[in-house]
């Protein structure tokens, strides 16, 4: 019997030890096969770039070029029936590339409509109260759209009602500094008086608000040829100019983030609460009124009073840009007088909102959003971004039905009434706010996709930074001379950072676009971008044609982007970000580059207070605080990189947690408490300028208490205000500086 076994167990340790060596020498064979390999052969590429890659060739300027097409046929006024038939078609057509789910959401917002029947125009009044002069009651169409119903005239949205009559002012840009040339230096007295602007340089209602806080009974603002049109182009068709009869649309609020006026705070949903219509946040006190430069030529040409009090207030018309008060002499006896009959209603809106749900963290979202609405046409502004996002959710959709799904999970937005307020972003931010905080990873906006045609543009949140620079090398340029180069290198040589060494230039986020409530009321990291002019040299407002009647498609195909190629490039752009953001398996932020923004703004707000150093020693302000709070932020931030550099990406949980806290660092600089004044902007390191909605700000609170603090009546009171924004800001870092300590 034992013989047996033993036989059993020698025969057994035989074949363990040949099958040992077997074993051995296929692994020594591997071994040497796998050295041996030719090492000019890349390694296999990670799924992960190879579906980055199918989404980003899948992606054609022709389908840009045709949805763009159908998007501009006709106008998108929020609040119309053609906005909510586009919205339906957008729903469809999303469904059909296939997202998960595609839904309309709606509210009930205040926006605001001229009176078909009380045309609004300005008139020059003798002294018998005849009207000698009418500015035009619409622009002339455009060739080809003669026909075209439902054009809405040139308004202020959301303008005060009335019939104002008085003494023109005119008030260069109606900046905070124009007004204090006129009230502080000249000595002239803006009470009672209609005041003139020139648009540019700030938002309207900035302007509105200056003029507003001046004692104006009226605002009139023109487009001048200095600021709408840029030299050695023709106007509209022939050019890309806007046309002596063109004017700019535009709401005139100061909502400060508010959304819906009637609801602030909370969504304009059937069962909210509102306030008043009168009483309803940011709508001006006073009638506003847009006009194109002939108009505004006859009203300027025969002004009197002051000559201008610098050569910067002289525009290109054929007039001195006297200031005022009133006409000259001969004219003396005349008067402007607006007729302003534009209601305020509230009307129902409908935001698209399409959905892929992510495999492996589908509680973590990823946002692609841009608005639908637009004043006319629409040609650039909003269209050229809504077809954009329309190819981008086609190529997640094709991606989709071959059975991929992201990581995380993404969602798509078609907003509504932007142009009213930010009005759809909001509401539907203001809704889903506490699912937004605990789970929103990144806002990615897509208005607009040209402005110009020079280079690409960026703004965001420093943790985009270096995600924003490695995916443009990934980027063909479209640039003619820049055949076979990166994107980033054609950015890089044509727009070079002020800041930083041998990067592309990244500009702070401000407003006046639909990231607002994400970024600076949620703090959920966000990012735009699109296609510009040169800012050094082409100095034209924005661009000529914006929010007129002149924003088609053949401005688009004929004079921006005839084949599209910068469409495609700024799809590429905001697609490929919202790829990587939503796939990578590390978060693509980096910390490191909020600290050295963080120090370098520290260094700017404290190099302006140096302006002040007797009031500085006085009132004993110091900035010592704030500076340690930065050097400790900077040195978490370090050490968290290192930490992330280490982590175990098979350790699903180490993965997570460290995830989480970049994705809640952005969070952290929320102060709960909003600005002074400004309670819906509530982060600390970047706001909206309280001087132009559209800039950004940084360190505002501090920017804020200090700014015109010369001219404050309270010396002690002011910088005490200073010393409580400055530990405030202390404070934030701070605290952002914990939540990246190890875990």
């Amino acid at each position: 019997m034992w013989r047996s076994t033993g036989r059993r167990a020698a025969s057994g340790r035989f074949w363990a030890i040949v099958l040992g060596a077997a074993a051995g020498l296929f692994l020594l064979g591997f071994l040497i096969g796998w050295f041996a390999k030719p090492t000019d052969k890349k390694p296999s590429v990670s799924p992960h770039e190879d579906m980055k890659a199918a989404f980003m060739a899948e992606m054609k300027a022709e389908n840009i070029k045709q949805f763009l097409y159908n998007f501009t046929q006709l106008p998108h006024l929020a609040g119309t029936k053609e906005n909510l038939h586009l919205a339906q078609q957008v729903q469809a057509e999303w469904k059909e590339f296939g997202l998960d789910s595609v839904q309309l959401v709606h509210y009930d917002v205040l926006l605001s409509y001229p009176d078909d029947t009380k045309p609004n125009y300005i008139s020059i009044i003798d002294e018998h109260g005849n009207e000698i002069f009418n500015t035009s009651l619409s622009e002339p169409p455009p060739p080809g759209y003669e026909a075209v119903r439902d054009v809405v005239p040139p308004y202020s949205a959301f303008s005060a009602q009335g019939m104002p009559e008085g003494e023109l002012v005119y008030v260069n840009y109606g900046r905070t500094e124009d007004f204090f040339k006129l009230e502080r230096e000249m000595g002239i007295n803006c009470t009672g008086k209609i005041v003139i602007a020139r648009y540019g340089k700030i938002f309207r209602g900035n302007k509105v608000k200056n003029a507003e806080l001046a004692g104006a009974k009226g605002v009139i603002l023109y487009s001048d040829p200095a600021d709408y049109c840029a030299p050695g182009t023709d106007p509209y068709p022939n050019g890309w100019n806007l046309p002596g009869g063109g004017a700019q649309r535009g709401n005139v609020l100061n909502l400060n983030g508010a959304g819906d006026p009637l609801t602030p705070g909370y969504p304009a949903k059937e069962y909210t609460y509102r306030l008043d219509k009168a009483s309803g946040v940011g709508l001006p006190k006073i009638p506003v009124h847009p006009i194109g430069y002939h108009d505004a030529e006859s009203l300027l040409r025969n002004m009197g009073g002051y000559a201008p009090p610098h050569s910067s207030w002289k525009g290109n018309l054929n007039v001195s840009y006297n200031v005022g008060p009133g006409f000259t002499t001969n004219y003396s006896t005349r008067s402007v007088k607006m007729h302003i009959h534009s209601h305020n209603e509230i009307t129902r809106i409908y935001n698209v909102i399409g959905t892929i749900r992510g495999t492996v963290e589908p509680d973590r979202y990823v946002i692609l959003g841009g608005h639908r609405d637009s004043w006319v046409f629409g040609g650039i502004d909003p269209q050229s971004g809504a077809a954009v996002v329309h190819e981008i959710v086609r190529s997640f959709g094709k991606l989709r039905r071959k059975g991929w799904r992201p990581r995380r999970t993404v969602i798509f937005a078609s907003w509504d009434a932007e142009e009213f307020g930010l009005l759809g972003s909001t509401e539907w931010a203001e809704e889903n706010a506490k699912v937004l905080q605990a789970r929103g990873v990144a806002y990615i906006n897509a208005d607009s996709s040209i402005e110009g045609n020079y280079t690409l543009r960026v703004d965001c949140t420093p943790l985009m930074y270096r995600l924003v620079y490695s995916l443009t090398k990934e980027i063909p340029s479209p640039d003619e001379g820049f055949e076979g180069k990166s994107l980033y290198e054609s950015w890089y040589k044509k727009n070079p950072s002020r800041e930083y060494k041998e990067v592309p230039r990244i500009n702070k986020l401000g407003s006046g676009n639909d990231f607002e409530v994400f970024f600076q009321r949620l703090g959920i990291a966000s990012g735009r971008a699109r296609y510009s002019k040169n800012w050094n040299v082409e100095k034209y407002s924005g661009y000529p044609v914006y929010h007129s009647v002149y924003e088609t498609y053949e401005i688009v195909e004929r004079f921006y982007d005839p084949t599209f190629k910068n469409h495609l490039t700024v799809a590429q752009v905001r697609g490929g970000l919202v790829f990587e953001l939503a796939n990578s398996v590390v978060l693509p932020f980096d910390c490191r580059d909020y600290a050295s923004a963080v120090s370098n703004y520290a260094h700017i707000i404290y190099n302006l207070s140096r302006n002040h150093e007797e009031e500085l020693a006085t009132y004993n302000v110091s900035f010592d605080a704030l500076f340690s709070a930065v050097k400790n932020f900077t040195e978490v931030a370090a050490s968290f990189h290192e930490r992330l550099q280490q982590i175990d990406i098979n350790n699903l949980i180490a993965v997570r947690s460290l995830n989480d806290q970049l994705m809640f660092l952005e969070r952290a600089f929320i102060d709960p408490l909003g600005l002074p004044g400004r309670p819906f902007y509530r982060h600390v390191i970047f706001a909206p300028s309280s001087h132009n909605k559209y800039a950004g700000e940084s360190f505002p609170g501090i920017y804020d208490a200090m700014f015109d603090i010369k001219n404050k009546a309270d010396q002690h009171e002011a910088w005490e205000e200073v010393k409580r924004q400055i530990s405030i800001a202390a404070f934030t870092v701070q605290a952002a500086a914990g939540t990246l300590k190890e875990v």
